[in-house]
């Protein structure tokens, strides 16, 4: 979606998108936070910072599988 989303150069569909990714990242760190409060995320973690990463590692692999990897090869 995300590719084929700036492939066609909407800025409509541009903002779109952005907002969903913002969103998604959003929501992973609320969670981040709130796995943080209830003590199953060590007191140093960095919610901000895991969703930043886990939301990068997702969208790499989003890319990979639009060019063909495998289920293994992700």
């Amino acid at each position: 979606m995300v590719q084929g989303a700036l492939a066609c150069g909407s800025e409509i569909a541009t903002k779109e998108v952005a907002a969903r990714r913002v969103a998604a990242e959003v929501a992973l760190r609320r969670r981040f936070q709130r796995a943080k409060s209830e003590g199953d995320l060590p007191k140093n973690a960095d919610p901000a910072e895991l969703a930043h990463y886990v939301m990068t590692v997702v969208r790499g692999m989003a890319v990979r599988s639009a060019g063909g990897a495998s289920r293994n090869q992700l």
